[in-house]
């Protein structure tokens, strides 16, 4: 006969208080799981917005496993589409697809909402491929499963999205027209976070168009937007965002400023990414200002970040 594996002692455990007439009752214990999953849930989503991607990752992890623990579907399913949207974050687009596959199938027969997340996820992540007939077709199945049913913060997030899709796919006024749309949903329930993500995309329009003056004050706005909610991330990637609006005008020195003050912040998130971006930039900038010792500076800093 075949030998069976050895039961984990933490289950032994279990067991034992399950078998003991003053142990919990399921459901209670049940409860305390459920409350530990969500816990974990929120931290991992405050790291997610600090963009602390490590941190974030783990605590979804842990929230999944709790979730599962007591099958717990949605909960189940909704850490999955936070994984997913960590691992978008980080460029693992292949994990976050088959992550985002299984949240998909649970969800489409059990809740339009979370359809509805996963949908606009994949959305996200069809985007982040520069896929934008796929990503305009994901948020097409999420607008037609919900109806006139999206939540507040799901209308901002899918509008937000689709404008973002059209801008890839080189339609500027439809992506102005779903941006627009975007930002007065997110405005007038106060979704800050949201709203600031507006302005930046609409920045971003208004600078491939040339723009200037446009792209320069919805930048503003978005920066304004995301010191008030202390995004961090966001805020470096603003500042950047400025600094090349200001390079595109020929005001270099503003420009060199813009790039210092995200390069600060990337550095301060240890966002390597961000830091070759904006050191990259400053190398430019202090060569065309005649600034050469701080050029030499940024290489050097460039040069570390390539080594480690």
């Amino acid at each position: 006969m075949a030998a069976r594996a050895c039961v984990p002692l933490i289950l032994i455990a279990a067991l034992a208080a399950v078998s003991c007439s003053s142990a919990p009752k399921k459901s209670d214990t049940t409860t305390a799981v459920k409350d530990e999953a969500t816990s974990a849930a929120i931290s991992g989503e405050q790291y997610y917005r600090q963009g602390r991607y490590d941190l974030a990752l783990q605590f979804f992890v842990q929230a999944l496993d709790a979730n599962a623990a007591v099958d717990n579907v949605d909960g189940v399913i909704r850490s999955r589409i936070s994984i997913a949207q960590v691992y978008i974050a980080t460029n693992r687009l292949d994990a976050a697809q088959d992550m985002l596959s299984r949240a998909r199938e649970k969800a489409k027969a059990r809740s339009m909402s979370l359809f509805v997340d996963s949908s606009v996820t994949l959305g996200e992540l069809y985007l982040r491929r520069g896929d934008a007939k796929d990503a305009l077709a994901a948020f097409q199945e999420a607008l037609d499963a919900a109806g006139a049913k999206l939540t507040a913060q799901q209308a901002g997030v899918l509008y937000h999205d689709i404008g973002a899709a059209w801008k890839s796919a080189g339609d500027a006024a439809k992506a102005l027209e779903w941006l627009a749309k975007s930002l007065q949903s997110n405005l007038q329930n106060k979704l800050l976070t949201e709203a600031a993500a507006d302005y930046y995309m609409i920045a971003s329009v208004h600078s491939k168009a040339g723009m200037f003056d446009e792209a320069q004050r919805n930048a503003e706005l978005a920066l304004s937007l995301d010191k008030q909610t202390e995004n961090s991330p966001a805020i470096a990637v603003d500042l950047f965002a400025l600094g090349l609006i200001a390079s595109k005008r020929g005001d270099a020195a503003a420009a060199y400023d813009y790039f210092q003050r995200s390069n600060e912040v990337y550095t301060t998130l240890g966002a390597r990414d961000g830091m070759r971006k904006s050191l990259t930039e400053l190398i430019r900038l202090a060569d065309r200002l005649g600034r050469s010792d701080e050029a030499q500076g940024y290489r050097q800093a460039l040069d570390r970040l390539g080594a480690q």
